[in-house]
């Protein structure tokens, strides 16, 4: 490679190089590429571990409520603005695991959208949901909900 300090690169370029590219964000530099045809667009390039890391320190804070009245169970993830009800907590749990992962099937099909239009931090939070692979015992323990509920 030509500039052993560069860490931009457009897609051409990317390329041809994406062999060094790749051995270089494994060793721990950020390579963007960029698409010089369309302003701000742009991908990193970057070792898993650090995603990981970054992801692993995002957290879920599901808030639970009881309806006297209803005699219903609710619990909320603020994160992604959804939700689960149920007569008892491990319904509600059962019924936000199942509206999840409809979610996440909705919104990968439909990303070009969601990225408009959704804020980064949950763009994140889907993202940390979406590498659960669909797995509800992994999503369970993503979001925090238990099943002492």
């Amino acid at each position: 490679m030509k500039a052993a300090l560069k860490t931009k690169f457009n897609i051409r370029d990317t390329k041809k190089y994406y062999s060094d590219i790749n051995t270089r964000a494994l060793n721990g530099m950020e390579i963007i590429t960029f698409n010089a045809m369309k302003d701000k667009e742009e991908v990193s390039h970057i070792n898993k571990l650090y995603v990981d890391f970054l992801l692993d320190n995002l957290h879920f804070t599901p808030v639970v409520e009881h309806d006297e009245e209803l005699q219903i169970f609710t619990i909320a993830l603020n994160e992604i603005d959804m939700y689960g009800e149920g007569k008892s907590k491990e319904e509600a749990a059962e019924d936000l695991l199942k509206s999840i992962q409809e979610y996440i099937n909705i919104y990968y099909n439909k990303l070009d959208l969601y990225t408009k239009v959704d804020p980064i931090s949950k763009q994140l939070y889907m993202l940390k949901l979406a590498r659960c692979n669909e797995d509800k015992e992994k999503i369970r323990e993503t979001i925090g909900v238990s099943h002492a509920y």
